[in-house]
């Protein structure tokens, strides 16, 4: 199956980009096509893709969900630096098919006004700074990228710049004061925080990261609005600099309410698997009996336990671990429920075997990564699962991508 990039056919229902960057950015690739057109593109790509689970499951397909606002609807976004041999300086996202090249950006619809100006603030400190941009291949140069977040619901704004962890091109006090002074210049929020985070490889170990707290909270805070059994839950969520957030906040909204509400969840019990900061369990809490989630992560367990605590929620828990350890460790009854929400690559091949040893009547799995969620649920439906509801939402207008809902039940 071809990927949703490579399956666009650049004919149809043309419009004018409303970015100049268009087409030689490659943050976004389908802006000049009628945004209806692109939801009809992504809907039967979907489909297609399922359409070996649909007839035989009788599978209940439904209508894409759009976005109301297709424009500026992103929470977060990195930025990469980069140099020529000219040493000019490139502080933007990739280049449309440019191998690793970098477009100095004016303009992005997809974010608001401030990260534009933030991104322009910075660069001009960069240039001033005399150092230079990361290179890959000889783990030389100090810059690799900015990260930007911006609450759309809730309270703050967060600045990320990641530098080389080789000692040889560590910043200097002066350097990073000068960094924080241009975040704040363009960013007169009391809720501004700023983060520096140390990106430290080495031959033969696993890839460390070390976050430095420069200015400001330790956090922002998202809210969400998640509809279940016809009652509207608001909720706040902590979003530490790693956190893992959904980046179209009003879709997540929509993510996690279609979602939720495909399952029966009254007086169930709920596994939360790979759960992050527990957006969805914690969510599911509102209806289930009780809810379990499984992460990993410590930055994000701390996370959980805080979101936890300032919504309320008493029907939670969370445990630290591997998830086939913590399984094993807690010889925990089979759940009602399994929600999983994984990475682009999917779930590896030991993650499918927890989740069908769990023997849970209904699995959600959300994904956006269509294709290998895909892929997972072939193994699934091996296992004895059929695909009940397939549910696509556009959380990402005008780009080759898409979220997809999935509901299987066993038997």
């Amino acid at each position: 199956m071809l990927s949703l990039k490579k399956s666009i056919d650049f004919s149809i229902d043309q419009v004018e980009a409303r970015c100049g960057h268009v087409p030689e950015c490659g943050g976004c690739c389908l802006q000049q096509m009628d945004y209806s057109s692109q939801l009809d593109f992504k809907e039967e790509w979907v489909q297609k893709l399922f359409s070996p689970f649909i007839e035989s499951h009788h599978t209940e397909v439904r209508p894409i969900l759009g976005c109301e606002n297709p424009w500026r609807y992103r929470n977060k976004m990195e930025f990469s630096f980069s140099q020529n041999r000219a040493g000019d300086h490139f502080l933007g996202l990739m280049l449309a098919g440019g191998r690793g090249k970098v477009l100095n950006l004016s303009e992005c619809m997809l974010v608001s006004k401030w990260y534009i100006e933030t991104l322009s603030s910075a660069r001009d400190w960069w240039k001033e700074s005399g150092l230079s941009a990361y290179h890959h291949r000889t783990d030389s140069g100090h810059l690799r990228t900015l990260t930007l977040r911006e609450a759309k619901q809730g309270k703050g704004k967060m600045a990320m710049l990641t530098v080389s962890g080789n000692p040889s091109f560590a910043l200097k006090k002066e350097q990073i004061q000068k960094f924080v002074a241009c975040i704040k210049k363009t960013t007169p929020d009391e809720h501004l925080s700023i983060f520096l985070q140390v990106h430290q490889i080495a031959k033969g170990r696993p890839t460390q990261f070390f976050e430095m707290h420069l200015h400001g909270p330790d956090h922002i805070t998202e809210r969400l609005e998640v509809e279940l059994e016809g009652q509207t839950h608001t909720l706040d969520f902590k979003i530490s600099p790693t956190s893992f957030f959904q980046p179209n906040t009003v879709q997540a909204q929509k993510v996690y309410s279609e979602g939720l509400q495909m399952l029966s969840l009254c007086g169930a019990r709920l596994f939360d698997l790979y759960c992050g900061g527990a957006t969805i369990g914690l969510a599911a809490a509102k209806s289930a009996k009780e809810v379990m989630g499984i992460e990993l992560n410590h930055h994000s367990v701390f996370d959980a336990k805080w979101n936890q605590e300032v919504n309320g929620i008493q029907n939670f828990t969370i445990h630290r671990g591997d998830v086939g350890e913590v399984l094993t460790d807690l010889n925990v009854a089979s759940p009602d429920i399994v929600v999983v929400d994984p990475p682009r690559v999917g779930l590896g091949e030991i993650a499918l075997q927890h989740v069908k040893n769990l023997g849970a009547k209904e699995i959600l799995y959300i994904s956006c990564s269509p294709i290998t969620q895909a892929e997972n649920i072939q193994v699934l439906i091996e296992a004895g699962y059929r695909l009940k509801i397939l549910q696509p939402v556009d959380q990402f207008p005008h780009t080759a991508h898409v979220e997809n809902i999935c509901l299987l039940q066993k038997g």
